[in-house]
């Protein structure tokens, strides 16, 4: 799994420049209409995470999901944050933790010991493992090879501390961001969540 992140941190170069290049407003606009809860502070950050990708995978041929939990048959074990599906396998080709932590150490260091936990579950005990999806989609631990790539996302700065891709908002930009979504939603001039 560590070298998926080192290969993806190749890729990274490709891909460095997202989408709002510090625009809070440019970011605004690309995410105020989706009916996503903002109140969970990382909801923004995945949002926009979601925004990059769509970028890079065209939607007739890749499926971009996340906040996907996932158990061993009891209590929810661990989350994932980004999942990238080829459309035509099923298969999935890509797997991202995003955070967005005024800690980039501690947040780096938790994302990849999620990334762990996840791929040592799934290399465990794979028929055990049941999936709950907040779009709706049904998932099989047979969709996440083994040798998956993954990589991490954070605010700018987050790549010089190891993270594999940053956003071009600063954290302070992303709550800011927030707090705009959330007065948005509660003016009634964005879509509120549906769940």
């Amino acid at each position: 799994m560590l070298k998926s992140i080192y290969l993806i941190g190749l890729v990274s170069v490709l891909f460095s420049s997202l989408a709002f290049a510090g625009d809070i407003n440019a970011a605004f606009e690309s995410i105020k209409n989706t009916g996503t809860n903002f109140d969970p502070d990382g909801a923004v950050c995945e949002e926009l995470e979601r925004v990059r990708l769509s970028q890079q995978y065209p939607a007739d041929k890749f499926l971009i999901s996340g906040d996907i939990e996932y158990s061993t048959g009891g209590q929810t074990v661990g989350e994932l944050d980004t999942v990238v599906i080829d459309r035509t396998t099923g298969k999935v080709v890509l797997l991202g933790e995003v955070k967005c932590w005024k800690n980039f150490d501690g947040a780096l260091l938790k994302a990849k010991s999620q990334l762990q936990r996840f791929f040592w579950n799934l290399q465990q005990n794979p028929a055990a493992m049941a999936f709950t999806s907040y779009d709706g989609i049904q998932y099989s631990a047979a969709q996440f090879p083994l040798d998956t790539p993954v990589y991490t996302v954070g605010p700018q700065g987050a790549v010089a501390k190891g993270f594999t891709y940053e956003f071009d908002l600063t954290l302070k930009e992303t709550h800011q961001l927030r707090m705009m979504l959330l007065k948005c939603q509660q003016n009634g001039e964005c879509p509120r969540p549906q769940h």
